[in-house]
């Protein structure tokens, strides 16, 4: 499971690179964010991903707690983790919760690990 693991932590480190971590989803990927937005398709998420970096939102960091990952199919893995957000944003702004329980679901996809969903829930 390192290798399902990995594509996570890659995630997490491609956070304010669009390119870079639209290259870990799978085409049809499906994204729904801490604010509750889906996205759908890693196109228009590269795209999302560019706008935002360009609005205060490219302040907001987050670093990703992986808790557990398994295999549902040979093919199918699920990491379930817990993002950690730190808004450092100026100004006024929409708060956002410190924490969310997010997963993730992985496809391998001609012997490459790719994300075909990430879902976000805040923590209350």
């Amino acid at each position: 499971m390192e290798d399902v693991k990995q594509v996570v932590r890659d995630s997490d480190r491609h956070q304010d690179n669009p390119d870079g971590f639209a290259d870990l989803l799978a085409d049809d990927a499906n994204l729904v964010n801490i604010a509750g937005r889906r996205l759908r398709g890693r196109e228009v998420i590269r795209a999302t991903y560019r706008k935002a970096m360009a609005t205060p939102l490219g302040q907001v960091r987050t670093r990703i707690e992986i808790h557990d990952a398994w295999l549902v199919l040979p093919d199918t893995a699920v990491v379930v983790a817990t993002k950690h957000v730190s808004d450092e944003r100026d100004g006024t702004n929409v708060p956002l919760p410190e924490q969310g329980a997010v997963t993730f679901v992985l496809t391998k996809q001609n012997g490459t690990w790719l994300i075909a969903s990430i879902q976000t829930t805040p923590i209350k």
